[in-house]
């Protein structure tokens, strides 16, 4: 089952179960690239359309984020609604060890489940949402920076200014987690 207009793919049956073994195993993988990332070469990226329903999730995240943190930031944040090819260059001058894009992935899994994913390993269609394929452009611009997808399923992409309650809390649990770990 695929839901239009939504994203990534995961390829491998092997990091569907690495990924979901515990609800939260997004977590225990985030830290330890946090822990791995030198000062201030770790940066988020939150992907999605406003009028998108659950496709906004990214965006809506990172944007939590930054209203929050106030000076606290020991990482980057980028909105990048959906266009990421309006904040690549600034993110590309950084030359962070870490990318992470948080968005909305079609998974075939529950609403609201999360899943942090290397790029390497998803399989992003062609044709996105996006005028340039998130993959495309870790492959080609952020080849030196290690690329991850924070993926959320999502419940529905269609014109909706809300996001589904299941989303809605996958979201408040990552952005609780970052800023936690913007204050450690």
């Amino acid at each position: 089952m695929t839901t239009r207009g939504s994203r990534a793919l995961v390829r491998s049956a092997n990091v569907s179960r690495q990924t979901t073994s515990t609800i939260d195993a997004w977590k225990v993988t985030l830290e330890e690239l946090w822990r791995s990332s030198p000062d201030q070469s770790l940066v988020f990226i939150g992907v999605g359309h406003p009028l998108r329903g659950d496709d906004y999730i990214g965006s809506h995240v990172v944007k939590e984020v930054m209203k929050r943190a106030e000076g606290r930031r020991n990482v980057h944040l980028f909105d990048a609604e959906g266009s990421v090819e309006t904040i690549i260059a600034k993110v590309v001058e950084l030359k962070p060890s870490h990318v992470i894009f948080i968005d909305a992935c079609e998974m075939s899994g529950q609403p609201g489940e999360t899943r942090l994913i290397s790029m390497d390993q998803t399989d992003y269609p062609f044709f996105t949402t996006h005028g340039i394929p998130l993959k495309l452009l870790a492959q080609k611009i952020l080849s030196e920076s290690e690329t991850w997808v924070l993926a959320i399923q999502p419940k529905q992409v269609e014109f909706s200014d809300r996001l589904s309650p299941e989303v809605q809390e996958a979201g408040k649990a990552i952005s609780e987690y970052i800023l936690r770990r913007l204050e450690a």
